[in-house]
């Protein structure tokens, strides 16, 4: 079930894979940026923001001496406007702490305000090419539609077990494409509500799709 998992998922992504400036470096910086700014928020929404953001604001030195209400009126369309204060804090903490360049450890990635396992995996992965994996609950939804997964916690994400189960499905030289395409396929294919099955690359072998599921696209 593996090994199908992952030629068809990476099948899929080759034609599928969606398009975003962050996904385009490996700037830890920006990439720190894109991740606070894609927290609880439509993504296709944040690319305006994120471009605005590393144009006028393009390393932390710069960003930490930003004014808050400035960054505030940039942000105001993706509101959630807290976020601009949290960005000038975390530039401010790297440009006096770190010498202004991102922390490559996930220890200290998580010391900066705001910062949680998903995005100090996210940075990384794609900022420094270590083998983590961002996981979500789209990531978690489906891992456990396709393999039968099941937890006890009502939040999912707080599933240490089930978190570390996911991650072994995972063996690979680079993680960043499997990371993009898992996170692709659970938003556009697998998707909480009405998730297309039928079209889905995955439905040959897919414990909800063939064992659970009730309603299909």
């Amino acid at each position: 079930m593996r090994k199908y998992f992952w030629e068809q998922i990476l099948d899929w992504y080759a034609d599928n894979k969606r398009v975003f400036p962050w996904r385009k470096t490996d700037n830890a910086y920006y990439l720190l940026i894109a991740e606070v700014l894609l927290q609880q928020t439509n993504v296709r929404k944040v690319t305006p923001i994120y471009n605005e953001i590393i144009s006028k604001y393009n390393t932390p030195s710069i960003l930490a001496e930003a004014d808050v209400e400035l960054l505030e009126n940039i942000i105001k369309p993706l509101g959630l406007l807290y976020r601009a204060e949290r960005l000038i804090n975390i530039a401010h903490i790297i440009k006096k702490e770190y010498n202004g360049r991102v922390p490559c450890s996930r220890e200290e990635l998580m010391e900066l305000p705001g910062i949680g396992n998903y995005i100090a995996d996210a940075v990384l992965c794609y900022g420094f090419g270590k083998k983590t994996v961002p996981i979500d609950t789209n990531v978690i939804r489906l891992f456990s539609r396709y393999f039968g997964l099941k937890s006890k916690y009502s939040r999912a994400r707080n599933d240490k077990t089930l978190l570390t189960k996911i991650k072994k499905f995972y063996n690979f030289k680079d993680y960043k494409n499997p990371n993009f395409a898992v996170l692709d396929f659970s938003s556009e294919v697998c998707s909480s509500r009405k998730p297309k099955c039928i079209k889905c690359y995955l439905n040959k072998k897919c414990r909800y799709f063939n064992y659970e599921g009730d309603s299909f696209e």
